[in-house]
């Protein structure tokens, strides 16, 4: 999911329902969610990556799974292709080089530096999950390998861009590989050259959760996850170099693998979907001066996805 400061909607891409992985795209207008009809796109997948690239004003697409993780652990079932689209219109982009084919990466926008920066994500190799920790940016539709180091082999991250540090933020991931390994709470600084770990105090760890920068509060907003052993609901604030978890009575319900982007123009945070291991998502919610309000359980059909 990705906010087009453009033409000031939110869309939605592909993920996975109940019974199958899914190539729809969709836009939120404050109102409710409507269906984009587009031809010749990306084929369907889930835990992709999808931003919202502001020089070149197009939504960037990576990567993903043909199918539901845990099953099929089968190389071919990863992607590694890279789209975009621009006036209503799906492109596949020819990069000389690329990333491996993975899925669960992590994928920003560095305002800063105006380039599009990826972390990590997991590979199959010998039919066994493989975490990655590879730093790549895409800039010029090129991709570029710029780090090896900094955060270990992880998926699952949290990841966003903080305006008021000019700076990208990574929490949390799991690293072991296997299907749901060890939840990490270490928080990384990346200035455009390399990471630096945060000495702070760090939450619990946490993986597939959801982090965003809420322009209106001026901090970043992380909700939700998988913290090893279950999914939860919290909502948690990174302000100063500290983390805080904020009280909140009213909220979603405990998940992972949902989405969240801020809505520049209505100044607030919109989630949508995941799933708590029984149940799959298809509610809309908004975040605004530190409370959660539940607005719609109407299209597009419940998934998960977890686009960073």
């Amino acid at each position: 999911m990705a906010y087009n400061s453009k033409d000031a909607n939110v869309y939605l891409f592909g993920g996975a329902s109940e019974k199958e992985v899914l190539s729809d795209l969709w836009i939120w207008n404050s109102i409710n969610w409507e269906k984009i009809i587009v031809e010749d796109g990306p084929e369907p997948r889930t835990f992709s990556s999808m931003i919202y690239d502001k020089a070149n004003h197009r939504l960037v697409l990576f990567g993903g799974s043909k199918v539901l993780f845990g099953k099929n652990p089968d190389l071919k079932n990863l992607l590694n292709d890279t789209w975009e689209f621009r006036n209503n219109h799906w492109k596949k982009l020819t990069p000389r080089n690329a990333p491996s084919p993975r899925a669960e990466s992590a994928m920003v926008y560095d305002e800063n530096h105006q380039t599009i920066v990826l972390f990590g994500g997991y590979k199959i190799q010998d039919d066994e999950y493989i975490k990655l920790g590879d730093t790549w940016e895409f800039r010029n539709d090129e991709w570029h390998l710029v780090s090896t180091e900094g955060p270990s082999e992880r998926h699952g991250v949290s990841m966003a861009y903080d305006t008021n540090n000019e700076s990208v933020i990574l929490f949390g991931g799991s690293t072991i590989d296997k299907q749901y390994g060890e939840s990490k709470g270490e928080t990384w600084k990346w200035n455009g050259a390399q990471w630096n770990k945060l000495e702070i105090k760090q939450p619990h760890g946490i993986f597939n959760s959801n982090m965003v920068y809420d322009k209106e509060l001026k901090k970043l907003i992380r909700f939700g996850g998988w913290n090893g052993e279950s999914r939860v609901n919290e909502t948690w604030s990174l302000d100063n170099n500290t983390w805080n978890i904020l009280k909140i009575d009213h909220k979603p319900t405990s998940r992972n693998h949902s989405n969240m982007v801020f809505d520049k123009k209505r100044k607030k945070i919109i989630l949508f979907g995941g799933h708590d291991g029984k149940n799959i998502f298809g509610d809309t919610w908004e975040f605004v001066n530190h409370k959660w309000k539940k607005i719609s359980e109407v299209d597009p059909i419940v998934r998960i996805q977890n686009e960073h």
